[in-house]
């Protein structure tokens, strides 16, 4: 990167010896004249101005410096621009040295790339500011240069922003700009809808530039009819601006070599007024107050300053903000070792209608100086002087003249200058007093100065503190830094504020601290920094800066220097990440304290919660310092303790029984393993899901919200349908050993949501990279409990059926008292049920004793008592562990039913699952639409099936028959021609049950299965007719049938009719016959063929 060295040797350069290669000048007076080289002109309208090394084209429009011309007319960077100029002047270019660390180097590397994109947005501005084809450009040259004339809008680079805010972004898209580096420097801005527009419309653009003339920032004045906009906003703050840091003029005013003064005005458009008229020594903040940062940059190139206020109307204050700024800013100028005097406006006259009086309106530099006379003509005061007069003006009282007396003795004791020293001691004594009242009012000032400063010695606890800081280099004086420096007459002060350490809270990456910041108006605020934060001196400005008049003004070195000092004082704490069970410390922790040993301690203010195993604990949900900030912890603020509610266990066990029957013992034995899942899940290796289907209105989503109340009540569960898997997945892993409830699933969901359910029974959750350690990818663990509740049966994936608890609600209307105890039961919940959180966590240690031998024993009985039922090993797997879990507690916790009263409602509900697993399974579905083909014609008997009656059967492959008492129906299955039949139903579709590869796979596992076996089936035509051949036989014409002997999938028919209802036997019946009743018809039975 190229040195501000080269940077400035560059600009000294005479403007008209880097031109001349291009333009041939003449002189005209005080300016150069000559043809302009941007466009055909015959008549030289190309004006330079020397004493300013400035250029503008009065035809054209453009204008600047000597970098400027040869990045327009070479098109080059800025960089390449000083480079050019350099090298064709002998200028040796001076790169900044590369001894930096890489992200010195990035850093370096990203301003430059900031500072690029705006000097390519500027010539946007520029062009639709000289566009002669537009309305609203020609507007916009109205206003601008009827403020400022054409040549200096030229030099000063103003520009305007167009109405359209796409033309403005499909500019920096036709350059390529990189849009994040327009997001940081705040030209795109994102609405609230997500869409991007561009942030200045309808606005004169008035560059900020820094001190070397780089552009890096605007401030934009709207010109628009809308009445509601601001008139003025500014760039957002970024890497290269910061309106605390940044002074508007610093890069005219800094070039002035003999420059005695600069004058300070109020905003830009008073600065472009007085450069404008040949003062190029003014500046001005871009707000109200002045910054020790910005003092110092002014410290650099004078010593001396001259504010003009703005003159505004009080309003209920002794005097008007413009007024009122000066007196803060003169007397910080004046402590910071400044030579400062005022020139005052007079208030605007406006005729008030009645002959001969007038208004008095506010004044402006910018409306009342138009010429250099002007200026000179307003009578310049010093500063002590103009302040003793405005607060003596005012004073009313003997105490206050002594309060006026005591303040303006205190700027004196600054004045070094012994001649300016005795002029305002000789004119304030003709304000007030006499001279030896002044100067021993000085006399005091200062005794009180050292006073402050010279702390009595006794080793007290203020002491000690002190002590402390000086052997960090620091003393604190009225709630300020102090840096001892060589000189101890006068310290230099590096803050306004001070800080006190409260904690420390760990993180391996990226810690936080918290302050108690007290500024030197006494003010106090609370914030919490990260590490990564005070190791930035910009961050670290911008967040204490945010709070408030919070104000850091030296460099890294003494924030280290502070930062040493308050770390050796600070006590540390832990921060809770997941609510919920703590493993490691064995507490259970809400959003607003913590239950440990019996007992619920609640955070203090800061969200602090100490003396638990000897340590602190940090949960910032309810912490004053996010107090309003309703965006963040939200889950946090809705997981706490209140105990508002007084219901025994019993009582509301009942109340959910009563609205919900049976299904809610199940549900609350359910809700009971989440509160110890950690312990569940290490003896099971899963923990299944709680499935609460039913029609809308069976109060299904009220039985699991009434149950989610244990944690967080008043609360609406998430939407699956418009939940994306990522909010799922921070849903179910923001607190452990709780319950988190999905609503509305529906089985035409994303199939990734429903793997991402599916996943949940064995704990896993999404998959996504680790941004904090290693970057790796890492599977988030899921440790709660989850309901799941839909008007659909989650059987889409039976995968996912079969990995919960399916509880099934269909009563729609309820009678009047069947209401009225559904809204007691829903009020009780609505005020928290906390407290039986608690009083169940309690039990934690005789559960994790005896858990895993009680889930072994009824696992054992459970499959005792169905023993000769084929139960799915998931179902009944998920249905042990509520049973198991009520069964460890009952000794201990009251409620309205029995051990064995479960057991039976657990069996039922085992059953029902199982059965419904049966009929919705995939091989269930396939003889069933196998049935729905033979009826319809489709599938045909001896071409797509057969059934035999054998007495034995004997599969290819195996070398013993099967032996049957008695004649038993088998199904011989044509396999290749029922799949052509499953393969046209389905064409096109991807689901996995149209994959015949799969289907097989099914069939060939389900126990009916005997294996495969070669038989003989009919050939279809296309028209499903048989194919078949005429032959001559004996001189007569024989129709023989064609036929095939594939190998068929072999079935035990009977086992099929009984598990899945299939009947694919067929019956030939007479029309007379088909009229009668059937247990009256006598069929006509086909003839048996026995095959080997």
């Amino acid at each position: 990167m190229i040195s501000e060295t080269t940077i400035r040797k560059v600009r000294e350069l005479a403007i008209e010896d880097v031109l001349s290669p291009y333009v041939r000048l003449s002189r005209k007076g005080s300016t150069m004249m000559g043809i302009c080289p941007f466009h055909s002109e015959k008549t030289g309208s190309f004006a330079v101005t020397p004493s300013k090394n400035l250029f503008h084209c009065f035809s054209c429009n453009r204008g600047g410096d000597s970098i400027t011309f040869i990045m327009e007319k070479e098109n080059l960077s800025f960089s390449a621009a000083v480079e050019f100029i350099a090298r064709n002047h002998n200028i040796p270019v001076e790169y900044i040295s590369e001894e930096r660390s890489e992200e010195q180097m990035a850093e370096a590397r990203h301003r430059e790339s900031l500072l690029t994109v705006l000097d390519t947005v500027q010539t946007f501005f520029l062009q639709n500011l000289r566009a002669t084809d537009k309305e609203e450009s020609l507007d916009a040259r109205a206003y601008t240069y009827s403020r400022w004339h054409e040549e200096f809008c030229a030099f000063a680079g103003i520009g305007y922003a167009p109405k359209d805010g796409q033309a403005f972004m499909d500019f920096c898209r036709s350059k390529a700009l990189n849009e994040e580096l327009l997001y940081e420097l705040g030209m795109f801005k994102r609405g609230e809808d997500g869409n991007t527009y561009a942030m200045f419309r309808q606005r004169i653009m008035i560059p900020v530039r820094n001190r070397w003339g780089r552009i890096i920032a605007y401030t934009a004045r709207y010109i628009g009819d809308n009445r509601k906009a601001p008139k003025y906003i500014n760039s957002a703050t970024s890497m290269i601006y910061s309106k605390g840091e940044t002074v508007f003029g610093i890069d005219r005013a800094a070039r002035l070599r003999d420059a005695d003064y600069y004058i300070i005005v109020e905003g830009a458009p008073d600065v472009l007024r007085m450069q404008s008229i040949g003062y190029d020594n003014t500046v001005a903040s871009l707000g109200t107050a002045w910054s020790d940062s910005q003092f110092e940059q002014l410290k650099k190139y004078v010593s001396s300053l001259c504010f003009i206020p703005d003159s505004d109307i009080a309003e209920g204050k002794q005097y008007g903000p413009g007024f009122e700024a000066v007196m803060t800013n003169g007397a910080a100028a004046i402590r910071k070792g400044f030579h400062v005097t005022v020139r005052e406006l007079p208030f605007a006259e406006i005729p008030s209608g009645t002959e001969g009086e007038v208004q008095y309106a506010k004044n402006d530099a910018d409306s009342y100086i138009r010429s250099r006379e002007d200026y000179t003509s307003l009578p310049e005061k010093h500063f002590i002087i103009w302040l003793a007069q405005k607060r003596f003006l005012v004073a009313g009282s003997m105490v206050e003249e002594r309060k006026c007396v005591a303040e303006i003795a205190d700027l004196l004791r600054y004045i070094k200058d012994q001649l300016v020293y005795d002029q305002c001691i000789e004119q304030l004594s003709r304000l007030h007093g006499k001279v030896k009242l002044w100067r021993d009012a000085v006399t005091q000032a200062r005794g009180e100065a050292r006073r402050r400063n010279d702390k009595p010695a006794a080793m007290n606890e203020m002491q000690r503190e002190a002590e402390l800081l000086r052997q960090f280099g620091l003393f604190v004086r009225e709630n300020c830094y102090y840096s001892i420096g060589e000189d101890d007459d006068e310290p230099s002060r590096i803050s306004n504020f001070i800080m006190e350490p409260l904690f420390h809270i760990e993180d391996e990456i990226n810690g936080t601290r918290i302050f108690r910041m007290r500024n030197m108006y006494n003010v106090c605020r609370v914030i919490e920094l990260k590490e990564s934060e005070l190791c930035s001196l910009s961050n670290f400005q911008q967040k204490v800066g945010s709070l408030g008049n919070y104000v850091w003004l030296a460099k890294i070195d003494k924030l280290n220097r502070v930062k040493e000092y308050l770390y050796s004082k600070t006590d540390t704490a832990e921060r809770i990440r997941k609510l919920g069970w703590n493993a490691a410390e064995g507490f259970f922790a809400f959003g607003n304290g913590i239950f440990f040993a019996g007992t619920f301690n609640a955070v203090d203010e800061l969200g602090i919660v100490r003396g638990i195993n000897g340590k602190a604990f940090y949960i910032p949900a309810t912490s004053k310092i996010y107090l309003n900030n309703p965006e963040i912890f939200q889950f946090e603020r809705l997981m706490v303790h209140e105990n508002r509610n007084g219901i025994k266990l019993y009582d509301y066990v009942k109340r959910l029984m009563e609205v919900f029957g049976e299904n809610a013992s199940v549900a609350f034995c359910y809700l009971l393993a989440t509160l110890f899942r950690d312990i569940i899940f290490r003896r099971t290796r899963h923990f299944p899901i709680l499935n609460l289907f039913g029609e809308k209105g069976t109060g299904k989503t009220t039985l699991a919200t009434s149950l989610q109340s244990f944690f967080l009540h008043g609360v609406d569960p998430p939407n699956l349908g418009v939940t994306s898997v990522p909010a799922m997945n921070d849903r179910v892993s923001q607190a452990v050993n709780t319950l988190a409830v999905l609503d509305e699933y529906k089985n035409d969901l994303d199939i990734r949501k429903i793997a991402y359910l599916k996943g949940l029974w064995g704990g896993g959750g999404q998959t996504k990279k680790n941004t904090n350690t290693d970057g790796m990818a890492a599977q988030t663990i899921v440790t709660t409990g989850v309901a799941l509740c839909g008007q659909d049966k989650p059987t889409q994936d039976m995968a996912l059926y079969t990995r919960v608890i399916f509880l099934a609600f269909s009563k729609t209307s309820f009678n009047q008292n069947e209401k009225s105890a559904y809204e007691n039961l829903v009020s009780v919940c609505n005020m928290g049920l906390t407290h039986l959180t608690l009083e169940i966590m309690g039990h934690r240690e005789l559960f994790e004793k005896n858990f895993p031998e009680i889930y072994s024993i009824t696992k054992r009985e459970l499959a005792a008592k169905l023993e000769n039922e084929t139960i799915h090993d998931r179902i009944f797997g998920n249905w042990v562990i509520p049973l198991a879990t009520f069964r460890t507690l009952e000794t201990v916790i009251d409620v309205p039913f029995s051990y064995a009263e479960l057991f039976e409602t657990a069996v039922k509900g085992i059953r029902n699952q199982n059965e419904l697993a049966q009929e919705s399974s995939e091989i269930a579905d396939f003889w069933s639409m196998l049935q729905g083909f033979q009826t319809s014609g489709k599938c045909i008997e001896k071409a797509h099936y057969r059934i035999r009656y054998m007495k034995s059967f004997r599969p290819l492959s195996v070398k013993e028959d099967i032996e049957f008492k008695e004649a038993r129906p088998i199904l011989y299955l044509n396999t290749a021609a029922v799949a052509s039949l499953f393969n046209s139903r389905n064409a096109g579709s991807t689901s996995n049950r149209s994959n015949w590869s799969t289907i097989m796979s099914y069939l060939k596992s389900h126990a009916s299965y005997l294996g495969l076996k070669q038989d003989r089936f009919t050939i279809l035509l296309p028209s499903g007719l048989p194919d078949y051949t005429i032959d001559i036989v004996n001189g007569e014409q024989v129709k023989k049938v064609k036929v095939n002997r594939p190998k068929a999938l072999c079935f035990d028919y009977l086992q099929l009719k009984e598990t899945f209802g299939l009947d694919l036997e067929t019956e030939v019946v007479s029309e007379v016959q088909e009229e009668m009743p059937v247990e009256q018809q006598h069929p006509i039975k086909q003839e048996e063929l026995h095959f080997r």
